[in-house]
């Protein structure tokens, strides 16, 4: 199975001179880090300027926002605190994952959400 060794494989990258070695643990790391900062990019720029994900309502926002910080932080505590990661980090995910898709699925059925 070539695929499978594809993503089980250790790969080594040269980078402006420099030569990265990523497994299936460093990648792991990319996307986590790739998620939490785009979740707390998203936070901070829905407190500062007001603006949410495509005039979504606050709370489809604010749960597609927690669910990509809880799941970039359990793929960056995966190796050192897999216990963590398991019981807390990837149920959070789901569970503000869940609340923006009900929040959506409650905006698209005409019921106003979070407006004030």
């Amino acid at each position: 199975m070539p695929s499978l060794e594809f993503l089980t494989g250790s790969h080594t990258v040269q980078v402006f001179g420099l030569t990265l070695s990523l497994g299936p643990s460093g990648l792991a790391a990319i996307v986590g880090w790739m998620l939490f900062s785009a979740g707390a990019f998203l936070a901070v720029r829905e407190r500062v300027t007001g603006a949410t994900i495509r005039a979504l309502p606050r709370v489809v926002s604010a749960g597609a926002t927690l669910a990509a910080m809880s799941a970039g932080l359990g793929l960056l505590l995966m190796e050192s605190y897999p216990t963590f990661a398991r019981l807390f980090c990837f149920p959070y995910a789901l569970l503000a994952l869940a609340a923006a898709v009900l929040g959506h699925a409650l905006q698209a059925g005409g019921s106003p959400i979070g407006e004030e």
